[in-house]
């Protein structure tokens, strides 16, 4: 079980939103199962806060350069309000995992990562790829 509070949800909801508003809710849904799935997994932080921050995890979180870092949903923003309202059940282990238990997502049009397509795609044995959901695949 994830033990969170308000503050680790917000920061969940708004995370999934950042990384996958452009890719519809069914990606944004998936982010925040990632982010669960990562919490307390073996060479994962154990608490929802150290999960969203951590350095270079999800940029738009924790890299200042990151074009997404100082957005912030608009009043009546939908797919937040989507993130916002699903993210509790995401949290509690109460919504199916689309993404069959991932811990890495990534765009392979906008990756910019060297290391991320060497490591974890590259790498299937170790990292399987589990799922595509909208324009990101999941793997392992």
């Amino acid at each position: 079980m994830i033990v969170y509070d308000q503050d680790d949800a917000a920061n969940v909801a708004l995370c999934a939103w950042k990384e996958a508003r452009g890719d519809g809710q069914e990606a944004m849904r998936a982010v925040m199962h990632v982010i669960a799935n990562r919490v307390g997994a073996i060479g994962f932080p154990a608490d929802v806060h150290r999960v969203v921050f951590a350095k270079n995890q999800f940029t738009s979180m924790s890299v200042s350069s990151d074009p997404e870092f100082n957005l912030t949903p608009q009043d009546g923003d939908i797919q937040y309000a989507y993130c916002a309202m699903l993210v509790e059940y995401v949290l509690r282990g109460e919504d199916p995992d689309p993404t069959c238990g991932a811990h890495y997502y990534y765009n392979p049009r906008t990756v910019t990562s060297g290391w991320f397509t060497r490591v974890i795609v590259g790498d299937p044995e170790h990292h399987p790829h589990v799922a595509t959901i909208g324009k990101q695949e999941f793997y392992v």
